[in-house]
C-alpha cells in the first residue's frame, strides 16, 4: 500500500501571530486522519484550514470519509479559535466537504480534556456534523469503519 502523504500546519503558519499547537493531517483509505498537539490558538485553526484543502479534496473523490481528529497534551482552545471552528466548519459544508462523521479521540489525561469535550461537540453539531468522543483510537477507528461500511452497503 503506498504512503498517503501527510501535510503539517507548521506549512501553513502566517500573520504577524503564530499558531500554537501542531496538527498533522493526512489519508487512510476513507479516514481523513488529524493528529493534533495543543493547546490550539487561532492562528492554529487558520493554519488546519489552509493545510487540509487538497487532503479534503482527495477525500471527497475517493467517497464518504469520516475525519478521526486525536488530540494529544493538551485539547485546550482559545475562545476565538474555537469561534474560528465554527466559521471553518461552515466553510467546509458551504463547499460540499463535509464527512459524514467526525471522531475526536482525546485521553482523560490529556490537559482539559473534560472543559473541551462538550465544547468541540457543540460546535460540530451547531455545523450539522455527526460527532462522537472517545477515549481510545481502536473505539473511533471502528466506528469509522462502521460508518463506511453503512455508507458503501447505501450506495450499492
Amino acid at each position: 500500500m503506498t504512503q498517503e502523504p501527510r501535510r503539517s500546519t507548521r506549512e501553513a503558519a502566517e500573520g504577524y501571530f503564530k499558531p500554537h499547537g501542531l496538527v498533522e493531517i493526512w489519508l487512510e483509505g476513507n479516514v481523513l486522519r488529524y493528529d493534533a498537539i495543543g493547546p490550539f490558538n487561532r492562528e492554529l485553526v487558520r493554519a488546519i484550514a489552509l493545510t487540509q484543502g487538497d487532503i479534503m479534496m482527495t477525500a471527497k473523490a475517493r467517497g464518504p470519509c469520516v475525519e478521526i481528529v486525536t488530540i494529544r497534551q493538551s485539547a485546550l482552545v482559545t475562545p476565538d479559535g474555537l469561534d474560528e471552528l465554527a466559521v471553518i466548519l461552515g466553510e467546509v459544508n458551504q463547499q460540499g466537504l463535509a464527512p459524514l462523521a467526525v471522531a475526536y479521540v482525546i485521553a482523560p489525561d490529556v490537559e482539559g480534556a473534560s472543559l473541551m469535550a462538550p465544547l468541540f461537540y457543540r460546535r460540530h453539531r451547531e455545523q450539522g456534523r455527526v460527532f462522537k468522543l472517545f477515549d481510545r483510537i481502536e473505539d473511533a477507528q471502528a466506528w469509522a469503519d462502521a460508518l463506511l461500511a453503512a455508507a458503501s452497503s447505501a450506495e450499492c
